[in-house]
């Protein structure tokens, strides 16, 4: 049991040393924002073209993928090893999904690579909604415990 304990402090330094780390990344990534989104105003010879949009998308998405990471990392580091943890990585994927097919040039992609991105999409919504359910009846079960009905179960 000693060792248990020892293993769970151990997590909790190096998550929160992951998530010093975190804040460096979150800051470099919105440097770069700000930097592209200052070029691309500031270019007035030059209307906004898809390619500066997709850039400044990308890193839009690269914000808040390092702000998502660094979250989940914190749910870590305080020991919140619950279903929100779960959420956090998923909305991860979804992200990076949605930011690959931003940057995503169509006339070099094959149909197998976008049927592969869509699957993937269809499949981290499906564990979206799975978890949402879980954690939607853990919380009916302890609201029927705090009320004194352990049989009691809402109307979904």
């Amino acid at each position: 049991m000693h060792l248990v304990k020892l293993y769970f402090r151990f997590e909790r330094i190096v998550a929160h040393m992951l998530l010093v780390g975190m804040v460096g990344v979150v800051l470099l990534s919105l440097w770069s924002f700000l930097r592209a989104t200052g070029l691309a105003l500031f270019d007035l010879g030059h209307p906004l073209e898809y390619d500066a949009f997709q850039t400044l998308f990308d890193r839009v998405l690269a914000v808040v993928i390092a702000l998502e990471l660094a979250h989940s990392i914190h749910q870590m580091a305080i020991g919140d090893h619950r279903l929100a943890q779960v959420k956090t990585v998923i909305v991860i994927g979804v992200l990076a999904v949605v930011r690959k097919l931003i940057l995503l040039e169509v006339n070099n992609t094959s149909g197998a690579f976008l049927a592969g991105l869509a699957g993937v999409m269809v499949a981290l919504g499906l564990l979206l909604v799975m978890v949402h359910f879980v954690d939607r009846r853990e919380q009916q079960g302890k609201a029927a415990t705090i009320t004194g009905e352990p049989g009691r179960r809402e109307a979904d």
